[in-house]
């Protein structure tokens, strides 16, 4: 069966229509785990700095594997109920959230059993900050790219000021200015979509 011009550009035009649709975000996973890191960093500073509760990061303990569970099974679900045809921004993007989950991976696991903590709050901001930027770029939205930057910013600052209690306060206001307001921003641009469709 020959494709002609027309049958082409239409093709063309249906995939763009399609990778377009795939790149819209409700902002649900920045809000959720930059809610997460927030309350984790806020309650494992409260209990290092006012407390003598022994296992100060605690917190981290419960939150992370929680999210990391909720994540993977609404993923499961989302994968399962939305039947799509695959594009090449399908393919980037998984590549990229693939190699931004084993970054983030190897420093939560690596660093800690390395006693690298001096560095370990900055590098987590500098893995971020790519997330967001990509992220930003793909849905071409800028409170993310700026969340981008301000995360390589205080990533800068904590490599300069080593203590604990700064990088907890640092990760806190990271997450707050680059996944919290952005995701209620997004929120926002995704529900004025949807009801302006």
């Amino acid at each position: 069966m020959k494709m002609d011009e027309k049958d082409a550009l239409l093709l063309i035009e249906q995939m763009i229509n399609n990778a377009k649709k795939e790149l819209k975000d409700n902002g649900f996973y920045f809000l959720f785990w930059g809610w997460l890191v927030f309350i984790a960093a806020i309650t494992n500073y409260y209990l290092l700095m006012f407390t003598d509760f022994e296992i100060h990061s605690l917190p981290w303990m419960i939150l992370m594997p929680f999210g990391g569970i909720v994540t993977f099974v609404l993923s499961a679900r989302e994968k399962k109920n939305t039947p799509r045809v695959k594009t090449y921004v399908d393919e980037i993007l998984k590549q990229v959230i693939a190699a931004f989950a084993i970054s983030l991976f190897t420093i939560c696991l690596f660093m800690p059993i390395g006693g690298q903590w001096k560095a370990f709050y900055p590098s987590i901001m500098v893995i971020y900050s790519i997330w967001l930027y990509i992220s930003g770029g793909m849905l071409k939205f800028k409170p993310l790219i700026w969340g981008a930057f301000l995360n390589w910013i205080l990533a800068a600052v904590g490599f300069i000021y080593a203590s604990t209690q700064v990088h907890l306060l640092l990760i806190a206001f990271a997450v707050l200015g680059g996944f919290i307001i952005p995701g209620y921003l997004l929120k926002q641009k995704f529900n004025r979509n949807v009801q302006g469709a």
